[in-house]
């Protein structure tokens, strides 16, 4: 019989299996990562270097560092009042624990505070080169998106602006859990504590930022390019991340009731809405290949009649388009889908169809959402150098001088947009020069000029931006406070009085209006005010010293004690409340304490001559008449006006 012979099937080809922690060496991440690790984080620490010289800046970084009582101390009842306390109309309490250790070791320092993001962000970038190295196995992939994600000068906002320390952070954590999870979904076995090590990590996120609430849809996308089969223990086990996720929306809706983000979304109609979404979505895309034109601040648009410019109308047809490019010619493309859907899950939330802002674009929502579109520029330069087509080799050349040349732009761009966050007025004026009728640029580029002593350029910007807005809250209370200043009571009770019209609990009014009626000596209506601000803000360290200097001058002493302490509790490095209070214990001829008191305010702030004159008050009723002398002299070097007969008081009593 004739032997039958079996013909051997033909082996499928399978790609290589993506790395997972467990198989890392067999893999190949190893060694042979090494170089490229090095050679992003010292691509991204140049372009970030000159970042680290910058200062503090008027938007937001007083509110979340230089006023905010919570990072004074890490004591056990300030950790619990982070947790408790929205900031700014956010709740984000590791974002403030963060900046809470910046503050404990750099104190107002900016530096500190700019190397830490800068710190962060590099470490992301190689969260980044993991993640993407984990999902596809393919190291210049990673690279490549690691690389551009690292130098992009749309991330200078999140990196170089003390206030968006969340941004870093919480894409950190965010990062790190799609890290975990991708081992978690590789591994033949599922192990179930990798899992939750994934969640502990996305509550970390969620505890940084709410902007974290979208990480359950990306496991989904991770599953879909890994190729898991959608099984019902698939979806359930997503099941705690959305319970998560929607608990933490809700707590995030609620803080920002009370900003103006709401307000500003509810101006529009939906239609006009639609318009900005679509806009925004596209206009974000287009700035990640062509990131030119950049501002702090993006205003919306402005009306020619009853009209808006024709890209806004143009922009929800082109959205439309390139939804049905996608459908029709790339919808089997994994590659392609994964990227796309990361950049859209993580920026459909932020285009304007919801209260998230009062600008039409902000830079620093591309922080995340970029790492999609990095990738698809990544995986598009390994398909067309993998390619084996002869007819593809000159374009792979070329694919490699636009890249390189691209790489190049990017990091000169991002290098001299640090330079924009360099101060208050060079952001603000950056943002004039593109954006001309920009009330807030206006605003706050005013208040610098206030706090430099230029009130002459304060007011002239102050006063555009009233033009602009004649109830803009912010431009008031400050024009009244260059008032007040000036000795002009009556003009700065005004703007006072007209920003309470148009914001009845503003706190900033009723503080500024209290202070100018105590010059007119209104103490009653002073001391209703600076009531009303502790009933709005009652964590306001300022408005306790001023209520403790109408008691003061009114021989409440006890009472003035009791705000001034009030006010070092909340703020423990308030040199002024050390003073008043040292002040007050001499007036109450309890000099011990007042030059524990005087001592303390001077250590703070060693410029002030009637920290010394007081001291030396101080110092003459402990009876140190050496130390009271050296006092009163230094006091009297210093400006401070005093009667000679006090001086010779001093010497009668060294004589005896």
């Amino acid at each position: 019989m004739a032997k039958t012979s079996k013909k051997s099937p033909t082996a499928k080809k399978t790609p290589p299996k993506p790395a997972s922690l467990g198989s890392l060496k067999k893999e190949g991440i190893g060694l042979g990562d090494v170089w490229p690790v090095i050679i992003l984080i010292l691509t991204t620490w140049v372009c970030f270097s000159n970042a680290f010289k910058n200062d503090f800046t008027n938007w937001d970084d007083v509110g979340y560092v230089l006023n905010n009582p919570l990072i004074n101390s890490l004591s056990i009842d300030h950790l619990k009042n982070i947790f408790k306390t929205d900031v700014m109309s956010n709740y984000h309490p590791l974002a403030i624990l963060s900046l809470a250790i910046d503050y404990h070791f750099f104190q107002l320092d900016p530096y500190g505070y700019h190397a830490t993001s800068i710190v962060i962000h590099i470490m992301n970038v190689l969260m980044v080169f993991l993640f993407i190295r984990l999902l596809t196995g393919k190291m210049i992939i990673a690279f490549i998106t690691a690389l551009l994600f690292g130098i992009h000068p749309m991330h200078v906002e999140s990196v170089s602006w003390v206030a968006e320390r969340k941004d870093v952070l919480y894409v950190f954590f965010y990062l790190s859990s799609l890290c975990i999870y991708t081992v978690y979904i590789k591994s033949k076995k599922k192990k179930k504590h990798v899992l939750f090590f994934s969640g502990i990590l996305f509550f970390l996120s969620l505890f940084s930022k709410g902007q974290a609430v979208t990480l359950p849809v990306v496991l989904l996308l991770i599953d879909y390019f890994s190729g898991r089969t959608f099984t019902r223990n698939v979806l359930l086990e997503k099941v705690p991340f959305f319970l998560a996720s929607i608990v933490m929306g809700i707590v995030a809706v609620m803080a920002q009731k009370e900003s103006g983000a709401i307000e500003i979304i509810q101006s529009h109609t939906f239609f006009e809405r639609v318009l900005f979404a679509s806009y925004s979505f596209l206009n974000y895309v287009l700035k990640m290949f062509y990131p030119g034109n950049l501002s702090a601040y993006y205003p919306y648009p402005e009306k020619t009649g009853d009209s808006y410019p024709f890209i806004y109308y143009a922009a929800p047809v082109l959205f439309l388009v390139l939804i049905f490019l996608f459908v029709k010619y790339f919808r089997k493309n994994k590659n392609l889908l994964f990227g796309f859907g990361f950049y859209a899950v993580n920026i459909i939330l932020l285009v304007q169809l919801l209260p998230v802002g009062s600008a039409i674009i902000s830079e620093r929502y591309s922080y995340l959402s970029y790492t999609g579109l990095c990738f698809i520029v990544g995986n598009s330069f390994y398909s067309v150098w993998n390619s084996g087509k002869r007819s593809l080799s000159v374009y792979k050349y070329l694919f490699s001088v636009v890249l390189i040349a691209f790489v190049t732009y990017l990091g000169f761009k991002t290098f001299g947009r640090n330079k924009i966050w360099k101060n208050s007025e060079q952001l603000w004026t950056d943002v004039i020069r593109q954006y001309p009728n920009t009330v807030i640029a206006y605003s706050n580029r005013g208040t610098y000029y206030q706090k430099q002593g230029d009130y002459d350029l304060a007011v002239s910007d102050l006063n555009k931006a009233l033009a602009l807005r004649p109830d803009h809250v912010e431009a008031l209370v400050n024009r009244s406070n260059i008032y007040r200043i000036k000795g002009n009571y009556d003009l700065a009770i005004a703007d006072c009085n007209k920003a309470i019209e148009t914001k009845k609990n503003y706190p900033g009014a009723y503080m500024n209006r209290g202070i100018a009626y105590c010059f007119v000596e209104r103490f009653d209506d002073a001391l209703s005010d600076f009531e009303k601000v502790i009933s709005i803000d009652p964590a306001n360290a300022d408005v306790y010293c001023n209520r403790g200097n109408i008691y003061d001058m009114r021989g409440r002493f006890d009472s003035a004690i009791a705000d001034y302490s009030k006010s070092i509790e909340i703020n423990p490095l308030y040199s002024d409340a050390f003073y008043s209070r040292g002040k007050t214990y001499v007036k109450k001829k309890n000099y011990e304490a007042a030059v524990n008191d005087l001592n303390k305010a001077l250590s703070l702030k060693a410029n002030k001559p009637d920290f010394y004159y007081y001291r030396s008050m101080a110092y003459k009723g402990v009876n140190d008449i050496e130390n009271a002398i050296n006092d009163a002299l230094t006091s009297k070097q210093m400006g401070m006006p005093f009667d000679d007969a006090y001086m010779n008081e001093l010497y009668r009593l060294k004589k005896k």
